[in-house]
């Protein structure tokens, strides 16, 4: 007699093809300094023609350089203080900022390693169990799989549990916190397919893909790329 034959889904999620964290057309940002030098340049100017006395020529009509070498000992002055003050926050936020990217890029590699890994013995079990007719032999080999996967389990929680414990629960980063939560959803669902019987009343074909792992991959590449940008510029 032949089966009822079901199918099901196990984890379902849309496939992020362009993340939040891709960085756009950059907006024109105008230096600190600059403004200020636009400002002293105007207050100069101003000065220079609302007051009797010319600070560029004197009574005689003489041009007087100690005028231009005191704007210009004025402008390094100015540019000196915030140029060393920019220099003191790039430092300490910069390096700061790219230590914690190695490290996440590191962990999120890793974690993308276990979950191939774990998709990878899913996929050979399923293609090995289609090509077998008795129940009984495809139990016993979705059972040599089930351990295999078994032991990626720890691992992957682990690595699952630091990553987020790296991430501020905030709107900045939520596709990136929900990205990785929905890795260990994806793992989760496969204990229906590990525990579901060969020789139940009725078949059912489980359907799954790898669509969370690219959604992490993209996610985390975008965000990276986003968070070494800012580090560069001392942000």
């Amino acid at each position: 007699m032949k089966k009822n034959k079901e199918i099901e889904k196990l984890f379902d999620c849309k496939l992020i093809i362009t993340s939040e964290y891709a960085e756009k057309e950059k907006k024109l940002h105008i230096s600190i300094y600059y403004i200020l030098v636009i400002l002293i340049i105007v207050g100069l100017i101003i000065v220079n023609y609302s007051s009797p006395n010319n600070i560029f020529f004197d009574k005689n009509g003489s041009f007087q350089w100690i005028g231009v070498t005191s704007i210009i000992a004025l402008f390094t002055f100015v540019y000196s203080i915030y140029s060393t003050n920019k220099k003191n926050k790039y430092d300490v936020i910069s390096k700061e900022r790219i230590r914690w990217i190695n490290e996440i890029k590191q962990q999120v590699a890793e974690l993308l390693v276990s979950l191939n890994k774990y998709y990878d013995i899913v996929q050979n079990c399923g293609n090995k169990n289609i090509l077998e007719p008795d129940s009984q032999k495809r139990q016993l080999l979705k059972d040599k799989y089930h351990d295999e996967a078994n032991s990626l389990i720890e691992d992957i929680d682990l690595k699952v549990e630091i990553l987020l414990m790296s991430f501020a629960d905030n709107v900045d980063n939520k596709q990136m916190i929900d990205s990785i939560n929905n890795t260990s959803a994806w793992v989760n669902s496969f204990n229906k397919y590990w525990t579901w019987r060969e020789n139940a009343p009725f078949s059912v074909e489980f359907s799954f893909d790898d669509i969370p792992i690219h959604n992490l991959r993209t996610v985390s590449r975008d965000y990276l790329i986003r968070e070494w940008h800012r580090a560069q510029r001392g942000e």
